[in-house]
C-alpha cells in the first residue's frame, strides 16, 4: 500500500508498459485500466472512485492525465463526476454513449461547465396552444427560442440538442446569454427579482422532428429521449428547455432512497 492508501499490485505492471514512445495516449491506457477495474468489481456501482490525487499517485501520472480519463470514463457512462464529492460509479458495463445523474441544481451547472454549448439562433416566437402548456406559458403569447446543440468538448461527440423557451419580461437580457458559458437558467436567475424555487422534469421517448435529426446529423424519425425541464420561481417559469437525445446513446440515472421513520 502507499501512503495514499492505495493497492501497488498492479502499478508497477502498469508503468512499465506505459513510455513516451508509445503510440497509445496515456490516459487511454489509465481509462481501461479502470474500466476494467469497475468489470471485475474491485469498484462497484454505487461507489466512489479514488481521488485525482490517489489515481495520480498510483499511476504516476499528472491530474490532466487522470482527469482525461475520468473525462472519457464519463462520456462512456462508466462514471458521474460531482464537484465537492468526486467520481461515483454508475455502470459496470454500460450500454448508452452519455449518462446523466444529478440530485441538485450545482450539479447540472456542473454538466454545463464540463460540457460545450454552441448556439445556435435567438428568435421570438408565438407559443400554440400545446407549446404552451409543456413550457408553462400562454397561448399566443410571445417568448424566446434559443436553439444550440450540447457537445461533450470542441472537437467532440455531440450530446443533444436545445430548444429553451424564455417569457417576454427577460427581452432586455436575452441577448447578454451570447456572451457567456454559464447555464442559461444561471444568468435569467441573476436578472429576474426571484430564486429558482424547483425544475420539473419530464422525459419522454417521441420521433425527432426533422430539424432536431438535421442539426444532430441523424436519419429522419429517428428515436429521441425528450427531456423537458422547467424552471420555476415563485412568479412562475423562468426558462423552459427541451433537450433531444439520441435515444440509444444516452441513459438518464437517479437513487430513490427510502425515507427514514420519524
Amino acid at each position: 500500500m502507499d501512503k495514499f492508501g492505495v493497492s501497488d499490485r498492479f502499478s508497477g505492471h502498469f508503468l512499465k508498459g506505459v513510455s513516451v514512445q508509445d503510440s497509445e495516449p496515456r490516459y487511454q491506457k489509465i481509462q481501461r485500466e479502470l474500466e476494467k477495474r469497475i468489470l471485475q468489481g474491485d469498484y462497484a456501482v454505487g461507489t466512489m472512485l479514488p481521488t485525482e490525487a490517489m489515481l495520480s499517485a498510483e499511476f504516476t501520472a499528472s491530474r490532466f492525465t487522470i482527469r482525461e480519463a475520468l473525462r472519457k470514463m464519463t462520456e462512456g457512462g462508466y462514471v458521474a463526476r460531482t464537484q465537492g464529492r468526486g467520481t461515483e460509479v454508475i455502470a459496470s458495463n454500460p450500454k448508452h454513449g452519455y449518462v446523466q445523474s444529478h440530485k441538485t441544481l450545482d450539479e447540472l451547472f456542473q454538466i454545463a461547465l464540463e460540457t460545450l454549448f454552441v448556439l445556435h439562433d435567438i428568435k421570438p416566437v408565438i407559443l400554440t396552444s400545446e407549446l404552451a402548456r409543456r413550457v408553462g406559458g400562454k397561448a399566443g403569447a410571445e417568448w424566446f427560442c434559443i436553439t444550440g446543440v450540447r457537445w461533450t468538448r470542441p472537437g467532440g461527440k455531440s450530446i443533444c440538442m436545445i430548444e429553451s423557451y424564455v417569457p417576454p419580461q427577460f427581452a432586455e437580457f436575452i441577448h447578454e446569454i451570447e456572451d457567456h458559458t454559464r447555464p442559461f437558467f444561471s444568468h435569467l436567475e441573476e436578472r429576474g427579482d426571484a430564486p429558482i424555487e424547483q425544475v420539473v422534469q419530464e422525459i419522454r421517448a417521441v420521433k425527432m422532428p426533422q430539424r432536431v435529426s438535421r442539426q444532430l446529423g441523424l436519419h429522419p424519425g429517428a428515436l429521441a429521449l425528450q427531456l423537458l425541464r422547467r424552471y420555476m420561481t415563485k412568479d412562475g417559469v423562468l426558462i423552459a428547455s427541451f433537450n433531444w437525445h439520441p435515444a440509444e446513446q444516452f441513459a438518464y440515472t437517479m437513487k430513490i432512497d427510502r425515507s427514514s421513520a420519524p
